[in-house]
């Protein structure tokens, strides 16, 4: 039944009322609805007959109900003059909503408590919003956690000036304390290698600051290096201004360590491919290769280049009669001594046995002669025993290119016969010096 101070209300105050865009309610001293307007209906689901049947405490879910009737007490005896709080009504449906509730007390003539006025403010929307934020939050908080043990994530204010946040990243990593941050922002900054730090510097000393994505090195609270991938991002507000400044530092040591083994082991891969394994020398398939190049440098008409061939004399003799052994050691010492020789432009080769070949690098066919009368100066030779060495002799042909050499086979192939010609020439004079 309504109290007689809220009958013959006025027009504009019934509109007022109704047509209120948050829930208003007259409620009696003992919890029933008087008087309830459309969006307080609309809001629990209620028609407006079926509402003022029954009392604030049946819609009002458990937990919130003693609360709620603490401060009705404090209400009722002068205590206070309106109380406000977040709430949870249940719905016709059975559904648990939220709302903001604010409670004043209207008193008679006689200062009596006559009845209340309450207004109630749908925020079911934002309180579900908060929840999911909160649960984002405590999201992001472990996944923040799982990445501390290789992830320095940090948040500072636009100009650096002060850190906000900083997660166990900063400890695993630098081994240092995160407290030095917040009394330094930019204190990690000290502890980047030297040689990288004039580059991270400038992208941290640019204002106004941009995104950045680098990769540097640092040294750690034992003095060891270790590698970060380092970016950035500008947060922004709502107004389009930078609020906050957010920083990721994945520790990539491990990987940067791997890609060097890996570069390195690949560097050692290709040099084995070209490489004979006994001398060192360019192999066969290395050789045919710098001197497919050589011929396309020649045809351009640039400066012609010689090719000599090589065969090491009685080589079969010293391995019979010394062993492989002391033969291997022939053919490493003839390599060296050879290299020892020749130009930093000219290319050596072996091609298998006790067969080798040199380019000489713009060299004519006399030049290579005059080459091998000089070398024919020089030792070679292979000690056996402190009593006896082994001299290392060799036969030698060599063929100037020239156009009508169509493939590095052809003209291998014919500087192979003028390394026989000359050989078998002075095997017959070796012969007839013998028989006279």
């Amino acid at each position: 039944m309504e109290c007689s101070h809220v009958k013959g209300l006025s027009p504009m105050f019934e509109k007022t009322f109704h047509f209120c865009p948050v829930g208003l309610a007259h409620v009696s001293i003992d919890g029933s609805f008087i008087r309830v307007n459309k969006k307080l209906c609309d809001f629990l689901g209620y028609a407006e007959k079926e509402l003022t049947k029954l009392t604030f405490q049946e819609l009002t879910a458990p937990e919130y109900l003693d609360e709620d009737l603490d401060y009705l007490e404090n209400l009722l005896k002068g205590n206070i003059d309106t109380y406000s709080l977040e709430k949870r009504y249940i719905r016709r449906d059975g559904e648990y909503v939220w709302a903001q509730l604010t409670v004043s007390l209207v008193r008679d003539k006689s200062n009596n408590p006559d009845y209340f006025i309450s207004v109630v403010e749908d925020i079911d929307d934002k309180k579900r919003i908060q929840s999911e934020l909160f649960q984002i939050d405590a999201l992001f908080s472990k996944i923040v956690s799982a990445f501390s043990d290789r992830t320095f994530i940090w948040v500072a204010t636009p100009d650096l000036s002060k850190m906000q946040y900083v997660n166990d990243g900063y400890e695993n990593i630098f081994g240092r304390n995160e407290y030095e941050l917040y009394c330094h922002p930019m204190r990690f900054l000290d502890y980047v290698h030297e040689d990288d730090k004039a580059r991270v510097l400038n992208v941290f000393n640019r204002r106004p600051l941009q995104n950045w994505d680098i990769q540097y090195r640092i040294y750690d609270s034992k003095g060891e290096i270790k590698y970060l991938h380092d970016r950035g991002s500008l947060l922004f507000d709502d107004r389009e201004r930078e609020s906050r400044i957010l920083g990721t530092a994945d520790d990539i040591t491990r990987e940067k360590v791997q890609q060097q083994a890996l570069m390195s082991a690949v560097t050692k891969l290709e040099h084995l491919s070209k490489t004979d394994s006994l001398t060192g020398l360019a192999n066969r398939r290395e050789i045919f290769s710098q001197l497919s190049d050589e011929i396309a440098r020649m045809d351009r008409g640039q400066q012609t280049s010689t090719l000599v061939y090589i065969d090491l004399n009685k080589f079969k003799e010293i391995n019979d009669k010394y062993g492989h052994k002391l033969g291997d050691k022939a053919l490493v010492t003839f390599s060296e001594s050879m290299s020892q020789l020749l130009r930093d432009s000219d290319r050596f080769g072996r091609i298998g046995g006790d067969e080798f070949v040199i380019l000489l690098y713009g060299t004519s066919g006399k030049e290579a002669e005059a080459f091998f009368e000089r070398a024919a100066q020089c030792k070679f030779q292979i000690k056996v025993s402190e009593s006896e060495v082994v001299p290392i002799e060799y036969s030698v042909g060599w063929v100037e290119w020239h156009e009508d050499i169509t493939s590095v086979q052809e003209w291998l192939d014919r500087a192979d016969e003028e390394m026989y010609g000359k050989k078998h020439c002075r095997q017959a004079e070796a012969i007839i010096d013998k028989a006279v």
